[in-house]
């Protein structure tokens, strides 16, 4: 059984005219914010149309003023349905769809080709995503998800389209709770919850630890002053990747120690854990902060029973600024190879240069991505240090040291365009190499 690999892994704006907008623009009228100027347009004491009483929302892309929108970047405009979707008092269906590009380019030294192979320049689709969810029942307490996948948890390995996400829901107002069925993610760590599409940093660093995608039941409670407090919990059929099949126990508590919404100012913490037999063996791998890239460390098959990983988490925002952190451990139960420890961490800063911060989600204990306000966009700058160690026992998987430093800009609410580059040092068969990286990255949202 695998216990993971390196996981290889929207909101809409609410209808609105923006007529004025553009007469606004022509006339050279100053602008405050584009967020604002999109709220002031979609007043709630518009009469409704008889089109907006219609339960099948058609997509409206031939009306005039396709493009007409308040930022500089070119695209569709704020207010325009792209896509199809239903809303009747008994059900709601609303499409989800995120595309996501990448190039990237190596430089290695010879000792780091020894050590994984000459890596390849190249493009890659990193994730193309279609989600439909939506609500059943006049008083909507349940709810479902169904997505499709291609790459971005690379459930399946030979990269073909999968769906990621079939679940129901049920919502207990009385409990405060969520329970959930199907195929979904596992709560473990920060950075498996957020989206690829929300993060400042371009890969995921834990993902030798997750198994993000896996049949089961979980439970989300909210609880505390203004639900500030998330509690996850479930069983899933661990059958990710290269899982057995057997039964293993996730969880995560999170809560907001400072919460101070006026000033754009909290301090998150967070716990996990993540408990599991195995069939015998278990693997660790993972890619240093590039998805095309060849697995840096791994520690190939090997005796074990099961693991035990414990998660911890810490982000502080104050306005446009924000860290991030997070260390996991994997306790291996081998007596074959001494019960190896391995480990991993990461310490993420972002500053936002035009002033926007990234609003928090107190149903999931996570940060969304960043909404634009000023017409040409949100400016990111964005640091991080993060080490992988699968070195522990007689085990030798190999560890490195990576650090990486670029930027993000948020051009629109669907657009952003991304530039990261990196250095990392490997350890592995006794010998250190080096490696630098440069990621670009366009993804589209809606």
């Amino acid at each position: 059984m695998k216990s993971a690999a390196s996981a290889r892994g929207v909101q809409a704006w609410a209808p609105g005219r923006l007529g004025l907008m553009a007469l606004w623009f022509a006339c050279g009228l100053p602008v405050g914010t584009a967020a604002q100027a999109v709220a002031d347009q979609a007043s709630p004491e518009a009469p409704a149309t008889e089109e907006s009483k219609s339960p099948i929302i058609t997509p409206d892309l031939f009306k005039p003023g396709l493009f007409d929108n308040p930022y500089a970047f070119p695209d569709f405009a704020l207010d325009r349905k792209l896509l199809p979707e239903l809303n009747t008092r008994f059900l709601t269906i609303i499409p989800d769809l995120e595309l996501i590009f990448d190039w990237s380019g190596f430089r290695q030294d010879a000792t780091n080709v020894g050590q994984v192979g000459a890596q390849s320049n190249g493009f890659e689709v990193r994730s193309a995503s279609s989600d439909i969810s939506g609500e059943i029942g006049q008083k909507r307490l349940l709810s479902y998800k169904i997505g499709l996948e291609y790459n971005g948890f690379d459930v399946n390995s030979k990269g073909n389209f999968t769906i990621s996400d079939f679940a129901v829901s049920f919502r207990i107002p009385k409990l405060r709770a969520k329970v959930s069925v199907g195929q979904m993610r596992e709560d473990f760590g920060y950075e498996v919850i957020a989206s690829t599409a929300s993060m400042s940093q371009s890969e995921r660093t834990l993902s030798p630890f997750s198994s993000p995608v896996n049949a089961g039941v979980k439970v989300i409670h909210q609880f505390g002053h203004d639900d500030r407090m998330t509690l996850t919990y479930g069983l899933f059929k661990n059958s990710w990747g290269d899982g057995d099949g057997k039964i293993e126990f996730s969880g995560r508590l999170t809560g907001l120690v400072i919460d101070q919404p006026g000033q754009r100012r909290f301090l998150h913490l967070g716990v996990s854990v993540r408990e599991f037999g195995s069939d015998g063996t278990l693997s660790y791998k993972g890619t240093p902060g590039s998805h095309i890239a060849d697995d840096f460390v791994d520690t190939g098959q090997f005796a074990a029973s099961g693991a035990t990983h414990i998660g911890l988490e810490v982000q502080y925002a104050d306005g446009p600024w924000s860290i991030l952190a997070e260390h996991a451990t994997a306790y291996v139960r081998s007596d074959a190879t001494g019960n190896p420890r391995f480990n991993a961490f990461y310490v993420l800063g972002s500053w936002t240069l035009t002033g926007e911060s990234r609003p928090y989600d107190r149903t999931q204990g996570i940060t969304r991505r960043i909404v634009p306000k000023g017409r040409w966009g949100a400016i990111e700058f964005v640091g991080r240090y993060s080490k992988v160690d699968l070195d522990g026992g007689s085990v030798r998987g190999g560890r490195y040291d990576r650090i990486e430093i670029g930027g993000n800009w948020w051009a629109t609410t669907r657009w952003k365009l991304g530039l990261l580059a990196g250095r990392v040092w490997l350890d592995r068969f006794g010998v250190q190499g080096r490696s630098d990286t440069l990621l670009t990255r366009v993804q589209w949202v809606y």
